[in-house]
């Protein structure tokens, strides 16, 4: 347990160091770019770099304070458990990937972070050792697999191109960033590689926290972030890209409305807030996207810590019609979930309104059709709909557990997510000060500037209607089926992965065993035996030959 504790000190201390750093680039607009040669063989230099500038540094000190978070509250959650050491070695891991990934420029070290990304989560998410969780883990490394394929082969295409460090680039050529915004969408679990991130939930519930809320499915959106100036040149991929997040952000909320499952609702609505980072990415305002990543990191994290403490008292049951009057049971857990339901909702004056409100009033000046605002709105109302419907179950409804039950509060996991708690109602209003302290830009009518609080009242009228009614269709079972089946994307997920992995093995069985061998390898022995014959030969003739020559010579020196 030390390890534990030490580690989150050790965290929290670089997370104030990094804040304030970050602050002092912010304010200067200072970048601090390190080059360091680990081995040079003639011509050939192998560098390693470390580029920090405000956005980097911001990014880190809040992996870190999750991390830090994560440490303490770990140490009561898993202290169940017989290999929690492994376990603290994994996280740890995984956080060491996560920042290396976030300050490398090249692409080379980002791999490096990536792929650890990629292979340490398939390690957290098999952690239980069930058939459901390696399922699920092999899911989630054969989606990350092909955005980590496109990494290396981007990274081959700037090889021809002369420089890996993407700073040097003010242009790229289609297919590097049709690589690059692939390996993206693998990473942030965007349609159609959306099924892994609710299948992920297999992991303990820290790492559902740290993994699926600040580090792993924001990694997509960071490096995005990152490319900003070379693919805002790009319209088609733009626009390719607000149409993704727009789809993703609307079956997301589509499937959190028929979902039971607490952790998957949570997936739900990491997906749907996903697909809104991608829309605002895509009209060219990263620095807003940035904004709504670290706020939204933040809350999720929070409200992902508070479902594992419902899970952990009701004996690892996460089936939300179970539970019910919590507010009673657990006042604490259930305060701090209703404060992170409603940062996630953008209620006024908490941290998620300073994001997610100025994200859809930018929204409502830019140029698009009328359709577009229309799903917009639509995608927003889903996500206070399952907001409030979560809330309705695990507060109002019965409690349908067990007649004897012991469900307390856990005060030390309290403590950790107390500070997460402020930092969700606070950190968003001085982010916006620090961030965006100029002059105001949006211009909307008071129709527009209304709508959003009027969509908030709307949709919770929808809800409770909807719970009053309590609809019996068959329509409403399909649909159920299809949603809670992640939109049968489960089914494409052989098109994706098994196709390529079987048709991998076909062309190494017909070329590397097959004609290859055949042509290549055994020809090339039977040369080389028929080689050997005639060497034999030659090397007779040779001998005897100079045995003659010898004599010969022996023989004029005698006479």
């Amino acid at each position: 347990m030390l390890f534990y504790y030490l580690s989150s000190f050790f965290f929290f201390y670089f997370f104030i160091f990094l804040f304030l750093i970050s602050l002092l680039y912010m304010y200067n607009d200072m970048i601090f770019f390190f080059e360091w040669m680990i081995m040079l063989l003639n011509s050939v230099e192998i560098m390693m770099y470390i580029y920090l500038d405000w956005m980097s540094l911001m990014f880190m000190s809040v992996v870190l304070l999750i991390s830090s978070m994560i440490m303490i509250y770990s140490s009561e959650y898993m202290s169940h458990d017989n290999y929690i050491n492994r376990f603290f070695y994994l996280v740890y891991l995984f956080i060491i990937s996560m920042l290396l990934m976030i300050m490398s420029p090249n692409m080379i070290s980002i791999l490096l972070g990536w792929d650890g990304l990629g292979l340490i989560s398939y390690c957290l998410v098999i952690y239980y050792n069930n058939y459901s969780s390696y399922n699920s883990g092999m899911l989630t490394v054969l989606m990350n697999r092909l955005g980590d394929v496109m990494i290396i082969m981007s990274i081959s295409f700037m090889f021809i191109n002369g420089s890996w460090n993407f700073m040097n680039y003010n242009y790229m050529y289609m297919i590097m960033l049709l690589m690059l915004m692939i390996a993206c969408f693998t990473k942030s679990a965007q349609l159609p590689f959306s099924s892994w991130l609710p299948a992920a939930m297999a992991a303990p519930t820290p790492v559902s926290s740290l993994v699926h809320s600040s580090t792993l499915v924001t990694a997509g959106v960071y490096l995005l972030i990152r490319f900003n100036y070379i693919m805002f040149k790009n319209f088609f991929l733009m626009n390719f890209i607000m149409l993704i997040g727009l789809i993703t952000m609307m079956m997301a909320g589509l499937s959190a409305n028929f979902e039971f499952d607490l952790k998957k609702i949570i997936a739900f609505s990491t997906l749907s807030q996903l697909g809104l980072m991608m829309m605002i990415y895509s009209m060219n305002n990263y620095i807003l996207t940035f904004f709504h990543l670290i706020i939204h990191a933040l809350f999720k994290s929070l409200m992902f810590m508070c479902s594992g403490i419902i899970i952990h008292t009701m004996n690892n049951y996460q089936d939300i019609r179970y539970m019910g009057n919590l507010k009673f049971i657990l006042p604490m857990t259930s305060m701090m979930l209703f404060i992170s339901n409603l940062c996630l909702c953008g209620m006024p004056f908490f941290s998620g309104f300073y994001s997610k409100d100025q994200i859809l009033e930018y929204m409502f000046i830019y140029n698009f059709s009328n359709i577009m605002y229309f799903y917009l709105l639509i995608s927003t109302m889903l996500t206070l709909m399952y907001s409030f419907r979560l809330i309705y179950y695990l507060m109002n409804m019965n409690f349908n557990f067990m007649s004897n039950f012991m469900i307390k509060d856990y005060k030390f996991m309290n403590m950790p997510m107390m500070l997460l708690m402020l930092m969700s109602i606070f950190f968003g209003m001085f982010m916006n000060w620090i961030m965006f302290n100029n002059v105001e830009y949006i211009f909307l009518m008071f129709f527009e500037k209304v709508l959003v609080l009027l969509m908030c009242f709307i949709s919770l009228f929808i809800v409770k209607k909807l719970f009053y009614m309590n609809l019996n269709l068959k329509f409403i079972y399909f649909l159920k089926f299809y949603l809670g089946k992640m939109w049968f994307l489960m089914n494409l997920n052989k098109l994706m992965i098994i196709f390529p992995l079987n048709l991998g093995l076909f062309m190494s069985l017909l070329f590397d065993k097959g004609w290859s061998e055949y042509f290549l390898k055994k020809m090339f022995v039977l040369k080389m035996l028929n080689l050997s014959w005639l060497n034999l030969i030659m090397n007779n003739y040779l001998m005897f030959l100079l045995l003659m020559l010898s004599n010969l010579f022996l023989m004029i020196l005698l006479f």
